[in-house]
């Protein structure tokens, strides 16, 4: 599953005509500055996009060292789409997003749900993804509805959107990493649950054939959808990734590569 340092078919397809200086005037003046983020992207020939790198299929490294998966895939294309050269910066989840506070990265696509909390002070692309949580538990749980979640001991990252959904529906939050430490502890029987994408846990369970532990049959209530997450202020950059994204969901690259790496198409409708 190694990316090729050659752009790829995908995206090829999903960077037709499409160039930074149609972008510029196209999207015109952000003012108060804005416009400089992207033009000094252009001019440095890079652009910083801040993950995790530890979540799989999303962003991970392969046996190789080599860091891949479907959203690195995309912002790939983004950054070839934008004309530059992408540079990951790899964070814990808990500070990805502060990170942007402190000009850390341009941007982060780390499957970020996009929330009416998150859009008070962040801008998001439009979305390019769904996510459909599911919540896990020991094989041998007594746990089998939401209802059941009451009071149980979830294994989450603090400011993760599963943590608050899980919030919801009345379980205690114990903080974690990330996903390979929350469904570690509840393998080891160490907390009750935990929620997250049912791609990570397909993923999971086919990486770990053996792994006693099973998925609760109701889905989160929650519809989510996920996108990348920038300052705002920055509407030429955002314009641009906007633009990038649709033109991938148009010509079906965005599909081709869901297809590869999660076996179904997870475009959002609309």
């Amino acid at each position: 599953m190694a990316i090729s340092p050659r752009p790829s078919r995908r995206l090829a397809l999903a960077l037709g005509g499409l160039s930074i200086a149609g972008f510029l005037a196209a999207c015109g003046s952000d003012g108060e500055g804005g416009e400089d983020v992207l033009t000094r992207i252009q001019e440095d020939g890079t652009i910083r996009i801040g993950l995790e790198g530890t979540y799989r299929p999303y962003a991970f490294h392969d046996e190789t060292g080599a860091l891949v998966g479907f959203e690195k895939e995309i912002a790939d294309a983004i950054a070839a789409g934008l004309g530059v050269e992408p540079e990951y910066i790899e964070t814990e989840w808990d500070s990805l997003i502060a990170g942007l506070d402190v000009d850390r990265y341009d941007l982060v696509i780390n499957n970020v749900g996009i929330t009416p909390e998150r859009q008070e002070k962040y801008a998001f692309s439009e979305p390019y993804a769904r996510s459909i949580g599911r919540i896990a538990v020991p094989e041998d749980s007594e746990l089998q509805t939401l209802e059941d979640l009451e009071g149980v001991r979830a294994a989450q990252s603090a400011t993760s959107n599963w943590a608050a959904q899980m919030e919801e529906v009345g379980a205690e939050i114990v903080p974690v990493q990330g996903f390979a430490e929350a469904i570690e502890l509840v393998l080891q029987g160490r907390v009750d649950a935990t929620a997250n994408d049912v791609i990570s846990f397909r993923t999971y369970q086919d990486e770990h054939p053996d792994a006693a532990f099973r998925l609760l049959d109701a889905e989160l209530p929650t519809d989510v959808t996920v996108g990348v997450i920038l300052q705002k202020g920055q509407e030429s950059l955002l314009a641009a990734v906007n633009e990038i994204l649709a033109e991938m969901k148009s010509d079906g690259s965005l599909t081709a590569i869901y297809q590869e790496w999660v076996g179904q198409d997870i475009t959002p409708e609309g």
